[in-house]
Parts: structure tokens; sequence; C-alpha cells
């Protein structure tokens, strides 16, 4: 890996700790790997596999945008009962608006920008809150037939 995506991958991750408040031992057990502007993480047995190529090891973890880091819903719905700051916990009729793409209006003690929602004690995924609106960034899926 190169000196420059090697700085990406340590800021990007330093950006996920700060603004979420991750601690250190969060990270420190898994294996990350950087493609482009995205950061993947996996196990570290995984991304030390090298017998067969492949186009990426891990889940997405976060992209870099130019001012800030997104996370992905994935990650954080693995890694976010983690997170002790930018957090929401929102009502389950919320809840169902977000998951249904639509923003629901909340005030939060939290900084503008990406936060971690919360419904009964579980993650359901990441939205971007530019107070008092809540947006949803929880993927939408197509059924398949």
């Amino acid at each position: 890996m190169s000196p420059a995506s090697e700085g990406q991958k340590v800021r990007q991750l330093r950006e996920l700790e700060q603004r979420f408040g991750f601690g250190p031992d969060v990270f420190s057990r898994l294996g990350l790997e950087q493609a482009q502007s995205a950061l993947f993480v996996a196990t570290k047995e995984v991304i030390r596999f090298d017998r067969v190529r492949t186009l990426r090891k891990g889940m997405r973890l976060c992209r870099q945008f130019p001012r800030t880091v997104k996370p992905t819903t994935s990650a954080m719905q693995i890694l976010g009962h983690k997170a002790t700051r930018n957090c929401v916990t929102v009502s389950e009729e919320q809840a169902r608006r977000l998951v249904n793409g639509d923003a629901v209006q909340i005030q939060a003690e939290v900084e503008d920008g990406f936060v971690i929602v919360l419904w009964g004690g579980f993650v359901v995924g990441v939205g971007q809150y530019r107070r008092p609106r809540l947006s949803s960034c929880i993927p939408r899926y197509r059924p398949v037939d």
C-alpha cells in the first residue's frame, strides 16, 4: 500500500473515531483496506489472504468526500453500538419513515452532519442531521423476482 493511501486510511479512521466517539479498540482487531475513496473493513485474516485475486476485501466502512467521511449503514449496523457521540434515538414511526427514505423533524443534541440512527436500542442506520431535519441515508432495496 502506498504511503498516500495509508495516510488517507488513517485520516478516515480518525475522522470516524472523533465524530462518533469510537474508542481505539473498535478498529484494533479489524483489518482495513483502502480502495480509491472508500475504506473497507474485514477480519485481519481476510485482509492478509492473497491467494485469490479479489476486487475488494470486506465490507465498505466509509467513503471519503471533500469535507467529510460518510459511514455506511451496513458497517454502522455492526459497529454503531460502540459509538458514544452523534447518535440520534427516534420513535418507531420516525424509524419507519427513515427506512422508507423520508426525512423527519427532530430536535437532537448532536452536531450537524452524519449521525447514527437508533430505535429501541438497535442501530437502524445512518442519517444526515441538519437541525431540525434528519434525512435518511439508509439504502432502499428493490425486491428481487
